[in-house]
């Protein structure tokens, strides 16, 4: 092997591990927005079922804001350092909908690293609708 060749070899040996060294960052920076977007579904969807089982709004808003808050704070969800906001719209009357959003925005990783901005809010939401044996609002 000539001397140019190795040292041809060397220098993308070097250039091929930086590479894979920010795409590994990359990567691993995915983690809490996966967790926070799954924690968010999590909690929309059990904040949608609470909301749809009470034939009072009241009750059924109040309970679906537990529930919600419950999920996203509970220990399997290991999402530390996001922000979350939680906004419930009972259903208005007898059979109508109603929605739970769930918004977060998790922390960027190895930021300075990567050169990346603070990360962004995003949504998860379900529309539920009260059963119609329980519809006889007061």
């Amino acid at each position: 092997m000539k001397r140019s060749q190795r040292g041809q070899a060397m220098a993308e040996t070097a250039l091929f591990a930086m590479l894979a060294v920010l795409l590994a960052f990359g990567l691993l920076s995915w983690i809490p927005t996966h967790r926070a977007r799954t924690a968010a579904t999590a909690a929309a969807y059990a904040c949608a079922q609470f909301l749809s089982q009470s034939p009072d709004p009241d009750r059924a808003e109040h309970n679906a804001r537990q529930i919600a808050w419950r999920t996203l704070n509970a220990d399997w969800s290991a999402t530390l350092g996001v922000e979350y906001r939680l906004e419930v719209q009972p259903p208005r009357g007898a059979g109508e909908a109603g929605r739970c959003q769930v918004s977060f925005r998790a922390p960027v990783p190895f930021n300075g690293l990567l050169g990346l901005s603070r990360g962004k809010w995003s949504d998860e939401w379900f529309v539920s609708r009260s059963e119609t044996w329980k519809t006889r609002w007061r």
